[in-house]
Formats: C-alpha cells, sequence, structure tokens
C-alpha cells in the first residue's frame, strides 16, 4: 500500500475507535444533564476550536513555507555545481577535471546518500566534506592572466552562491518542531475530540457521526504537520530530482573533456 492510503486508513481507524468510546460512555450518562450546559460548553467549545485551528493553520503554512524554501534551494544548488564546473573549464585541464569529478561526487552524496539521512543523521559534520573539497580545489587555483583572473572571480562568486544555497537548504530542513509544541498539538487534538463528547444531542447517531468527522480532520491534519516538519521525507517531501539531472550533466561535462 501507498503511503498515503496507509495514513487514511490510520486516520480512519483512530476517528472509529474514539467514535465507539464516546458511544459507550453516551451509555453512561444522561442525556438531559448534557443538555442543560450546551451552551456554555458550545461558547467553550468554540473559542477553544478558533484557537486550535489558528495554531494548525499556522503550522501547516509554515511548514509548506519550509518546504518550498528547501525545494528553491535544492535547485539553485544543483544548477550552481554544473556552473561551477563550467567555471572550472577556464582553467588547465588537471584543475578542471578534477573540480567537475568533485561537483559530481558532489551531487551524487546528495541524490544517494544526503537526502535519505534520518532527522538525527543530518548534523554529522562528514555532511561538508564535498562542498569542502570543492572549495579546497578552487582555493589552489593560480590564475594566470587577465582571462583566468576574471574566470577565477566569478568562480568564487558562484561558491559563494552555492554556499549560501547550501547553508539555506540546510536551515530550512532543521528547522524542526520541538517536543514541546509536537505534546502541546497532540493534547489539543485529545481536548477538541473529547469536548464534543460533553454535548448533550437528542440525535444520538448524528452525534456519534460529528465525533467521528472532528477526530478524521483533526488527525489528518496533525498528520500533515508531522510530515511536513521533514521536508525531505518521502512521499510529501521535496524530491532530490534535481541533483540527478546535474549529475548527469556533470558526467556529459566530463566526458567532454576527456575529448
Amino acid at each position: 500500500m501507498t503511503p498515503l492510503v496507509i495514513v487514511v486508513i490510520s486516520t480512519m481507524a483512530i476517528a472509529t475507535v474514539m467514535t465507539i468510546i464516546h458511544a459507550l460512555i453516551r451509555k453512561l450518562v444522561v442525556v438531559e444533564r448534557l443538555q442543560r450546559h450546551n451552551d456554555v460548553t458550545a461558547a467553550v467549545y468554540a473559542t477553544f476550536g478558533v484557537l486550535y485551528a489558528i495554531i494548525l493553520g499556522l503550522l501547516v503554512s509554515h511548514g509548506q513555507t519550509r518546504r518550498d524554501i528547501v525545494a528553491e534551494a535544492a535547485v539553485r544548488e544543483s544548477a550552481l555545481l554544473v556552473d561551477v564546473a563550467q567555471a572550472g573549464r577556464a582553467f588547465d585541464r588537471t584543475i578542471s577535471d578534477s573540480l567537475t569529478r568533485t561537483c559530481l561526487r558532489y551531487a551524487e552524496h546528495v541524490y544517494d546518500v544526503e537526502w535519505h539521512m534520518r532527522k538525527e543523521e543530518r548534523e554529522s559534520p562528514k555532511r561538508r566534506q564535498h562542498i569542502n573539497a570543492v572549495w579546497d580545489i578552487t582555493r589552489v587555483i593560480e590564475p594566470i592572466g587577465s582571462r583566468q583572473e576574471s574566470s577565477y572571480f566569478i568562480l568564487l562568486e558562484m561558491m559563494e552562491s552555492l554556499s549560501s544555497a547550501r547553508h539555506i537548504r540546510l536551515a530550512a530542513e532543521g528547522d524542526h518542531m520541538s517536543a514541546f509544541l509536537e505534546l502541546v498539538l497532540i493534547l489539543g487534538a485529545c481536548i477538541t475530540v473529547v469536548f464534543l463528547w460533553l454535548f448533550g444531542m437528542e440525535h444520538h447517531r448524528v452525534h456519534l457521526g460529528y465525533t467521528w468527522l472532528v477526530t478524521f480532520i483533526v488527525v489528518l491534519v496533525l498528520v500533515l504537520i508531522f510530515a511536513l516538519d521533514d521536508p525531505m521525507r518521502a512521499g510529501i517531501g521535496v524530491r532530490p530530482e534535481p541533483y540527478a539531472k546535474a549529475a548527469e550533466e556533470l558526467r556529459m561535462l566530463l566526458s567532454l573533456q576527456r575529448q
């Protein structure tokens, strides 16, 4: 089954369980007692519901914004890898080949390894080894003549842009929710559903239907928020395809340099 089907089935199961619990509680509570407090319960529920909905909306917006930042930075970073390799062709073949190979390893590492790391693995200093390697080659270049000097300044500007795009991507993907915020979201969802049990409605099945629908949509939104918390998560996250395309272009460039 696809991740989307698993999420929908799991959400429906949670909604069904909460509805069954509501049905069991309904048998133990006299509806008339709850009806006397419907006005107060509705006022409190409306205030809390609006507040909780605003929090959910802000978190969804924040998560989508982070995802967009990662996507844009990935496209820019991968494109700059190709541009750096192209700029390196202004120098001798040894430097040009070395720079292209290093950029290729950079793109392949991001696509094959870095993009699939777990959250706790993304703080590893090994993630910088490939961009450091590109910088090491750039720093040892000694331009000869005005043409190479001009090309070298352009190369340095590209490297600064490459580092900037990478830092922006890493900062966006690492801006995770705190454990406290996750706890607040889960408690808020539970309170939102439990509050529905405090109303007294004559139409029992309609009341249970409300419980099922509210639980379903709240859990679904929470799943979306937790999924967006990792912009590189498989399925809903950003795909590393720009790096695969960059690697393909770098291989073609490398083959041209050998001719």
